[in-house]
């Protein structure tokens, strides 16, 4: 009788050590991660010391926004004639094919059996080339046509009736390079009709590795333009008119997202395709854990654009200097539309999604950490009061 008191009265303690401690100390729970509460409210708590960010919520306007929001699209240093293409200059080194006509037998081009003269010209390191009976000409940086102007007004009062036609036949200084993970790296010569971005790739052999982990860097005088390469499909524009002596650099790198917290696989993955929506990451990483998840708190954590932003942002972090800002997508699954509303959002390459603990597993991880350790301990004194 006494032993059952004795341990009657071990359990009365217990549970009133748990219910105390669980109410006075129930932000020390350890779980896999901030609780749904802490990640919503951090930001009114956040100081300079700490990262402050948005908070926004997956509903059908931010996700037209989104989706309508024309991201990346190429500086104005890369848009040339507004995607006309690009005018040919004449360079150094380049070699021009000059023919001239004259409407007399005996003229000064003319030869034995024809009235015309072929010349083979290259422009010198002075950008200057010369003519019989004309001289020499600057022709550096000019286009073919204004070259042929040139060489009509050297003739004029020379020849008779002269007829000119220049042709460029290799422009060495008209040339573009790329470089990185193609099958024929080199240099490509800018046609004189042009030569777009994914005209330069194809040339050099196309990439080695699907067009989703591959990313394209332009390099044009001092300033840069990089995108994935898959998005051309969606966005025309960056498939730009290249100048001559532009880099044009492809790095294979696999598009990826981390998932943690209440999951079934909390790791890194891969994208499996160019695109990948949330509900796709989400069955990837074997969907929330049954008993553990708060389906009311799904969060995916990203840094934005600023500008493109701009009209979802509070009015405190419109005017932020950062060019980036980070933001955290609320979404509750436990609303009817929040299974449609995964599959409109798309994930973007480093997106991080956290699924938040309930604050009901949260307790009761902490009651089994504390209490398995007693009960152990009682179980082993009944035994031992049973025994004779």
């Amino acid at each position: 009788m006494k032993t059952c008191l004795h341990i009657s009265g071990w359990l009365e303690f217990l549970v009133a050590s748990v219910l105390l401690l669980a109410v006075a100390g129930c932000s020390e729970i350890p779980g896999h991660g901030p609780s749904a509460y802490q990640v919503e409210t951090a930001t009114s708590q956040s100081d300079e010391q700490s990262l402050s960010y948005v908070m926004l919520d997956v509903d059908v306007p931010t996700i037209q926004h989104l989706s309508n929001y024309a991201s990346n699209l190429p500086p104005k240093e890369f848009r040339v004639g507004k995607g006309k293409r690009s005018t040919i200059r004449v360079g150094v080194g380049d070699q021009l094919s000059v023919g001239i006509w004259e409407s007399i037998p005996n003229g000064l081009f003319s030869t034995q059996g024809q009235k015309r003269t072929e010349l083979g010209l290259v422009v010198d390191d002075k950008g200057k080339i010369y003519v019989p009976y004309v001289g020499e000409l600057d022709v550096e940086n000019k286009t073919i046509s204004e070259v042929r102007e040139l060489i009509l007004a050297g003739l004029e009062g020379k020849a008779v009736d002269p007829q000119v036609v220049v042709n460029l036949q290799a422009n060495g200084s008209h040339k573009v390079i790329v470089i990185g993970d193609v099958a024929r790296p080199g240099q490509f010569r800018v046609h004189e009709d042009g030569l777009s971005l994914v005209e330069a790739i194809s040339e050099a052999g196309g990439t080695r590795n699907p067009d989703y982990e591959s990313f394209v860097t332009v390099v044009r005088d001092d300033k840069k333009f990089r995108f994935g390469l898959d998005d051309i499909a969606e966005q025309p524009a960056n498939n730009i008119w290249l100048r001559p002596k532009d880099i044009v650099s492809i790095t294979h790198q696999p598009k990826s997202f981390t998932v943690f917290g209440a999951v079934v696989a909390r790791r890194k993955h891969d994208f499996p395709s160019s695109r990948l929506n949330l509900s796709e990451a989400i069955g990837m990483s074997g969907g929330l854990h049954d008993g553990t998840a708060d389906a009311t708190g799904v969060f995916l954590f990203r840094f934005e654009d600023r500008q493109k932003m701009m009209a979802l942002l509070p009015p405190h972090e419109q005017h932020n200097e950062f060019e980036t800002v980070p933001v955290v997508y609320r979404l509750n699954l436990k609303e009817p539309s929040g299974l449609f509303l995964t599959q409109a959002f798309e994930i973007k390459d480093k997106d991080v999604i956290y699924v938040a603990n309930s604050s009901v597993s949260e307790v009761n991880k902490f009651i089994s950490i504390l209490v398995s350790p007693v009960t152990g301990t009682l179980r082993s004194g009944v035994a031992l009061a049973g025994m004779p």
